[in-house]
């Protein structure tokens, strides 16, 4: 087995400067303490423990005049007012880097930028920098976060000193976009590129990489990540103790590399471990117990038999029942030539000289340790469907028998689960009992935070105003919900058309595709107001154009309400004749003068086309009728002596 160690690993300057200094306070007169664990090892902080430098997170916690070591990470400007108070003794181990990036997010600060912090928002270094920008820092570490940050006329950027390169360039890509100008102080640690594509040169021709450091170490777990994404198998361990021999047969080669707040002396015991089993694998003395998991290459399949090989005197062999579950027709279908896989020693020293060997045992002693980590760090598993139950589906995840709730098979609940039988399901754990063998599983938490993101990339490309196509998702007696690329959004009933609507299903049907204006964005409760209606004209203001202030016309009362009468002057155009202009005479009630659907003609006393308004009056249409009236009598009498007053004083009326 071939070892190859990356070129740029473990403790970086900063770390190595922090911890030889907190070493230097070992044996100093009265209580010294750490503020916060000094780096992300365990084994380094139980070392300055067993020293006498505890860790404490609190400086009340902290007697007076006490030494006070500050961490890699950095504190922010409170603290140190907060120590000088107490009159502690400070010993500044603060990486230089990370007093940059402070130093930058101050400066950023008080030239007026917005400052975006790129990195993890719940790492004690980026808490810090954003407290030195007096705590109004955004922080961003993903591209859809990018996408969230408010348009700006100033941005000044500082970077989290371990964080990745790439993302960190795609992240002031968007950034570029969000102001009229963008300063970037690229505070990421040299050493930080260098250790990571290191690992990665040796990760892309090696068969397993060896990850040393704290689980809570986030330069260590990226480091581990991008391994895995160039396609190593990937051991992120902390201490040489971790590793058993078992992990190694069948591997050829091997990569060692280490985080930056990995001490030497545990590289060297891994290295030196890893140099043991080379030792045991090349005097060839391994020793092979029953009941242990060991890993092995497939070098024969059979149908209803395969035959691994396990670096041992003889090859092992796996029935078909023994090989997985489900039972497969064939060996075949399960499993390929030259794969290695874990298998559990089922005897050890058999008469026929064929260790006896089972994968599904290995498997299933193998998947619960990774059901539990997959539980614990919310990860995906994918399982096969194998039956419809009552209550949800059965499914095969790891080779152990697992169930989905019907409530957590999709995002609605959903009667008929037939249609995911045989299928493959991508789940994560909600809970996991190794001791009562239970394992269940959902999908719907995957979808929803399938959505959510869809939901996030997509509501950051909207604008009050924008035509958009959906696609008629949902529809209650409200309105309807129109799906605008992975987030719904409300078109109310009064928003479907220009003219009244009973029932929705009047204008859509589940399933139209139609176009739709941006009314309103609520971008923290993810709510969307659409038009359905405001794409087009509204046809009322084409019909209106016929009408003019003064004219007479007819039309019918369509509705009658205590302050007057409507009356449609055309189909989709109505008026409102106010109580007082029914009649010159007072009217008590719409009824005395007028019923529904009775033709009646009309005055047009105004048009408010802004609020789709029309003033009509029945008693003045009637009064320029009489004066029409009072014109031809007059045309046909003229010269008899008599006068208006004397024949139709009667009808005069009081001109408005």
């Amino acid at each position: 087995m071939k070892i190859f160690t990356a070129e740029h690993l473990g403790f970086c300057y900063g770390v190595k400067r922090a911890v030889a200094m907190a070493q230097e306070c070992v044996g100093m007169e009265g209580e010294i303490h750490t503020l916060g664990p000094i780096i992300h090892n365990p084994q380094v902080v139980k070392r300055l423990s067993d020293q006498g430098i505890e860790v404490i997170n609190d400086l009340s916690l902290v007697k007076d005049k006490s030494t006070v070591i500050i961490r890699s990470h950095g504190i922010g400007p409170n603290a140190y007012a907060k120590a000088e108070s107490k009159n502690l003794q400070i010993i500044d181990a603060t990486c230089p880097h990370v007093k940059k990036a402070q130093q930058s997010a101050h400066e950023l600060f008080q030239a007026g930028y917005t400052v975006v912090v790129i990195g993890e928002k719940h790492h004690p270094e980026v808490k810090s920098i954003v407290e030195w920008s007096n705590n109004k820092a955004i922080v961003v570490e993903s591209v859809v976060e990018a996408l969230e940050v408010p348009n700006t006329l100033k941005i000044g950027v500082v970077a989290q000193t371990t964080f990745a390169g790439e993302l960190f360039q795609k992240i002031v890509t968007i950034l570029q976009e969000k102001c009229e100008e963008l300063k970037i102080c690229r505070t990421i640690c040299t050493a930080t590129d260098l250790r990571q594509q290191s690992a990665l040169d040796i990760a892309s021709k090696v068969d397993l990489m060896l990850i040393i450091g704290g689980k809570n170490s986030a330069n260590t777990s990226r480091l581990a990540q991008l391994c895995r994404d160039e396609g190593s198998l990937v051991y992120h361990i902390e201490t040489a103790d971790e590793l058993t021999i078992q992990d190694f047969y069948g591997v050829e080669t091997v990569g060692i590399t280490a985080g930056a707040s990995t001490p030497d002396w545990l590289i060297e015991e891994v290295y030196k471990k890893m140099q043991d089993f080379n030792e045991i694998f090349d005097l060839g003395i391994k020793k092979l117990e029953q009941g242990s998991i060991v890993k092995g290459k497939i070098v024969g399949i059979r149908k209803d038999e395969i035959f691994v090989d396990i670096g041992y005197k003889g090859e092992g062999s796996i029935s078909l029942a023994e090989l997985a579950y489900p039972l497969p027709e064939n060996a075949a279908e399960v499993v390929s030539d030259g794969q290695v896989i874990d298998v559990f020693v089922l005897d050890a020293d058999p008469a026929d000289g064929v260790i006896k060997l089972s994968k599904v045992k290995a498997d299933a002693i193998v998947g619960w340790d990774i059901l539990e980590q997959a539980f614990h760090n919310k990860t995906t598993l994918d399982a096969k469907v194998l039956e419809v139950v009552n209550g949800g589906l059965k499914v095969s995840v790891l080779g152990i028998n697992g169930f989905i709730p019907a409530s957590q098979v999709d995002l609605r609940f959903t009667e008929d689960l037939s249609a995911f039988l045989n299928q493959t399901l991508t789940l994560v754990p909600i809970e996991v009992d190794k001791a009562k063998k239970r394992v269940v599983l959902s999908r719907k938490i995957l979808l929803e935070e399938q959505r959510r993101l869809k939901e996030e990339e997509t509501i950051a490309t909207l604008a009050v105003g924008q035509i958009i196509e959906g696609t008629v998702r949902r529809i209650v007696d409200f309105g309807v919900f129109v799906d605008i690329g992975g987030i719904d959004g409300l078109v109310h009933i009064s928003d479907l058309s220009w003219h009244r609507v009973n029932k929705p299903q009047e204008i859509v049907a589940l399933g139209d595709q139609v176009k739709v204006l941006i009314l309103k964005i609520d971008r923290e409760s993810k709510r969307i107001s659409l038009s359905l209606k405001q794409v087009g004209r509204d046809p009322w203001l084409d019909l209106i154009e016929q009408f003019s202030i003064g004219a007479i016309v007819k039309g019918k009362v369509s509705n009658i309400s205590k302050f007057g009468a409507f009356v449609e002057i055309v189909p989709g155009v109505e008026g409102l004749v106010h109580l007082s202009e029914l009649s010159d005479e007072r009217v008590n009630k719409v009824e005395e003068i007028v019923s529904l659907g009775q033709e009646v003609s009309v005055k047009v006393l105004e048009i408010d086309k802004s609020s789709k308004r029309i003033s009509l009056s029945i008693s003045k249409a009637q009064q320029d009728a009489d004066r029409v009236e009072y014109q031809s009598y007059l045309d046909k009498n003229e010269g008899t002596g008599l006068t208006i007053g004397d024949k139709l004083g009667h009808l005069f009326k009081k001109l408005e």
